[in-house]
């Protein structure tokens, strides 16, 4: 998909209500596919730590972007697995996500993410996204 198109494509451009949740930003400079959150107490497992589950819905939420500028203008995507694997702890600051597609098929799309804390890389993932025509009432 084309930066032209992704600036008509208002499902990339509009909140999700997931997003605001997450108080999650999604970044789309320089051509990238992610995500950002600043870390706050709602984010922390009981530890103190930032939580798994923030961690894979950041990664998520980059592969999805990633996905859907991939796709054609009558297509929508929607997450078939994900695998997280976690380097280190974080437990204040500010956290992103970049996603890239490995691979586009008919049907299937291939993904990668990283999610960094400043410049050390804390988690990174791979996933598969499926590609489906969009229905008549979306």
């Amino acid at each position: 998909m084309s930066d032209e198109s992704l600036s008509k494509n208002t499902e990339l451009s509009s909140e999700y209500p997931i997003g605001d949740f997450f108080s999650l930003e999604n970044i789309f400079e320089d051509g990238q596919n992610g995500c950002r959150i600043v870390i706050n107490k709602n984010h922390l497992n009981p530890h103190g730590v930032l939580h798994g589950g923030v961690t894979f819905t950041l990664v998520d939420q980059a592969m999805g972007i990633a996905a859907m500028r991939a796709i054609g203008p009558n297509q929508i995507c929607t997450t078939l697995e994900i695998q997280v694997r976690y380097l280190s702890p974080v437990f204040e600051g500010e956290v992103e996500a970049y996603a890239s597609v490995i691979k586009s098929g008919k049907r299937i799309i291939q993904l990668e993410a990283k999610v960094t804390s400043g410049s050390e890389l804390v988690a990174f993932g791979t996933g598969s996204f499926a590609i489906l025509e969009r229905p008549k009432n979306l």
